[in-house]
C-alpha cells in the first residue's frame, strides 16, 4: 500500500480560504483563451494538486483530453492538415478539442488542489456544495479500487468508507492527518492564496 502523501498546501492554507482561492482562479482559466495558455495554467493547477498530496495518473488525463479532441475532429473546420482517406483533420477542430480536452482536466486539477474534507460552506446549499466536491474527491483518490464488474457496487462501498454518518464533521479524521490550526490566519496563508490567484489573472490579463 502506498503511503499517503502529505498535503503541503493545508501546512498553510485553511480548507475555506483555500476553496475561495480556487473559485477566484476559475473564470481566468475559462475565460482564457489560446492554447499555449491552456495548458501553462492547467499544469500550475497540476502542480497544485501534487503539492496537496494527490497522486495524479497522467495516462488517465491524456486519454481523457485525446478523447474530446478525436470526437471534435469529427467536425472539421479550418485549414487542412493531413487526409486519412474519408477522415479529415483539420487546424482549427484540433486546437479546439485541444482546449477542451485541457480545460476539462485543468478544471479536475483545480478542483482536487481547492477542496478539503473539513470543508464547511455556510447554508444548505453550500453544505450540499462542499458534500459534492468532497464526494467527487474521493472517486478521484479512490478510483484505481473502483470494479468494472461491480462498478455501482464498488463505488458505493468507496463513498460508504468515506462518509462516516457517526462522525460530527465530514471526512473528520479519515487519515489520520492533522489540519492545519489557524493558519489561514497567518501573513504567510494569505500570502499564497494571493499569489495563486494572481497568476491565472495576470496571465488572462496579458492574453487581452
Amino acid at each position: 500500500m502506498r503511503k499517503k502523501q502529505p498535503d503541503r498546501i493545508g501546512y498553510y492554507i485553511a480548507a475555506l480560504p483555500r476553496f475561495a482561492a480556487g473559485m477566484l482562479m476559475l473564470p481566468p482559466y475559462l475565460l482564457a483563451e489560446g492554447l499555449a495558455c491552456k495548458a501553462l495554467l492547467a499544469a500550475f493547477f497540476a502542480l497544485l494538486a501534487v503539492l496537496a498530496g494527490k497522486r495524479l495518473r497522467w495516462g488517465y488525463f491524456l486519454i481523457l483530453v485525446l478523447s474530446v479532441t478525436f470526437f471534435h475532429l469529427l467536425s472539421p473546420w479550418g485549414r487542412v492538415l493531413v487526409e486519412i482517406g474519408p477522415f479529415i483533420i483539420t487546424s482549427g477542430a484540433l486546437e479546439n478539442g485541444l482546449i477542451r480536452g485541457i480545460t476539462l482536466v485543468g478544471m479536475v486539477f483545480l478542483s482536487v488542489a481547492s477542496v478539503r474534507p473539513e470543508l464547511e460552506l455556510p447554508g444548505r446549499f453550500g453544505g450540499l456544495l462542499g458534500r459534492t466536491f468532497y464526494y467527487f474527491d474521493s472517486i478521484l483518490e479512490g478510483k484505481r479500487r473502483l470494479s468494472g464488474k461491480n462498478f455501482f457496487v464498488s463505488l458505493d462501498e468507496l463513498l460508504m468508507e468515506r462518509f462516516n454518518p457517526d462522525q460530527e464533521k465530514l471526512g473528520a479524521g479519515e487519515s489520520g492527518e492533522k489540519p492545519c490550526l489557524e493558519t489561514d490566519q497567518t501573513f504567510r496563508g494569505w500570502f499564497l492564496c494571493a499569489a495563486a490567484i494572481l497568476i491565472p489573472w495576470g496571465l488572462w490579463i496579458l492574453k487581452l
